[in-house]
């Protein structure tokens, strides 16, 4: 499976020096994996025009946390950090990210942080749910992913592969340049069935 976005796989989650908290639980790694949750629910939901949109939000979701506990706010200040980056709007073009998609974007990594659930009948409510399930799919690094709370049933399919690519991958790839390129091609070799 290739990703969905036209870019080397090297550009497709931030270096580790654009976190303003360097963390084992909301890194770069995380940040990886929750690409590769994030790539593997466009294809499995069809959704292929949210491509680059989910892969912006999942890009910026947790740049701008300053701690690893629970925060409401982190979202909101990726954005606002996200609006000083003139680099990443270009990047960003690069890889698909029309200028029209930046409300959206705004909304679904403001709300990933948040308690409350967009109504399904919100205009963005479906890419908002894809970054909330992609990233609570990495809820198996804190061992409490309950699949009841994904909101997708592509993504409640998808915890056994959850499960195995952090598994095999946590601790055995260092994070840095190539770390996405490398969990990338463990993850297109996992074998899991999900039924």
């Amino acid at each position: 499976m290739q990703p969905p976005i036209p870019l080397p796989l090297g550009r497709l989650v931030p270096p580790l020096e654009l976190f303003t908290h360097p963390s084992t639980l909301h890194g770069q790694a995380h940040v990886a994996r929750v690409m590769v949750h994030a790539f593997r629910l466009i294809t499995a939901t069809g959704w292929h025009d949210e491509a680059p949109r989910l892969w912006a939000a999942v890009y910026l979701h947790d740049l701008a946390r300053t701690h690893d506990g629970r925060c409401h706010r982190h979202g909101a200040d990726a954005m606002q950090r996200f609006d000083s980056m003139p680099e990443l709007r270009e990047l960003f073009s690069t890889g698909g990210v029309a200028d029209a998609d930046y409300d959206i974007i705004r909304t679904a990594v403001v709300h990933h942080c948040l308690l409350e659930e967009l109504d399904r009948s919100h205009p963005h409510c479906r890419l908002t749910s894809l970054l909330k399930d992609a990233d609570g799919l990495d809820r198996v690094r804190l061992g409490d992913l309950d699949p009841l709370f994904l909101r997708n049933d592509e993504s409640r399919a998808m915890v056994p592969f959850a499960h195995a690519l952090y598994d095999g991958t946590w601790g055995r790839i260092p994070v840095g340049d190539g770390h996405f390129e490398e969990l990338w091609s463990r993850a297109s070799g996992l074998a899991v069935n999900e039924a």
